[in-house]
């Protein structure tokens, strides 16, 4: 299963602020459309020292940055990058759709894993939830916060366990294909209908 943290770890290596202790914040908001794809945007405000370090990297050559994430998020299709950047401020803003975010599991509800045990998981609205992650692998020194917004398709969400104690979102919305299937089928009665109807009045007109 294609988890969240995916993206944790490929967005980690790209920040490319690791060897600074200071205390950063990332803020990943993802919205979720009714088929279980995730427009994401991802930004950040940095210091001097790590915004020199991440523009030399990345900041100045986007079509690097664009095939490194490619390249870590090997699970994902992605497309449509789009960097902002503020050299005043010294922050970024990152714009992507990854595909197959959200998943059908064998019981037939959607399921989006965060990979992650006891996550921090508020509530924000009906369809609307913030997550709050500090990576270990960071030592503490980043903190994410994750808003997490799902289409008025879904219902009944709740965050639930999977059978490794690890955080998940479960929910309720339409599949695709059944919705597909029934659009098609309506289409079909319907072309059923106005033939017999169209014979009928021929035969009537014949009489």
């Amino acid at each position: 299963m294609k988890t969240l943290k995916t993206f944790i770890i490929a967005f980690l290596l790209l920040s490319a602020f690791g060897s600074h202790s200071q205390q950063s914040n990332q803020k990943i908001e993802m919205n979720i459309d009714p088929i279980g794809n995730a427009k994401i945007n991802i930004s950040m405000t940095m210091n001097a020292a790590q915004w020199q370090q991440w523009n030399g990297s990345y900041g100045t050559n986007p079509s690097a940055l664009k095939r490194d994430i490619e390249r870590s998020m090997p699970a994902f299709i992605v497309d449509d990058f789009k960097l902002d950047k503020d050299d005043m401020n010294r922050s970024f803003n990152l714009s992507l759709n990854a595909y197959g975010v959200c998943k059908i599991d064998k019981r037939g509800r959607w399921v989006m894993d965060t990979d992650q045990k006891d996550a921090q998981v508020t509530e924000l609205t009906d369809h609307k939830y913030m997550l709050v992650s500090s990576p270990v692998e960071f030592g503490g020194t980043l903190q994410q916060t994750y808003i997490i917004e799902f289409p008025e398709e879904a219902n009944e969400i709740k965050v639930d366990k999977d059978s490794f104690g690890k955080s998940i979102f479960e929910f309720e919305m339409d599949n695709p294909t059944t919705s597909f299937n029934a659009v098609r089928w309506l289409g079909l009665l319907l072309l059923i209908l106005g033939g017999a109807w169209l014979g009928k009045n021929t035969l009537q007109k014949n009489k």
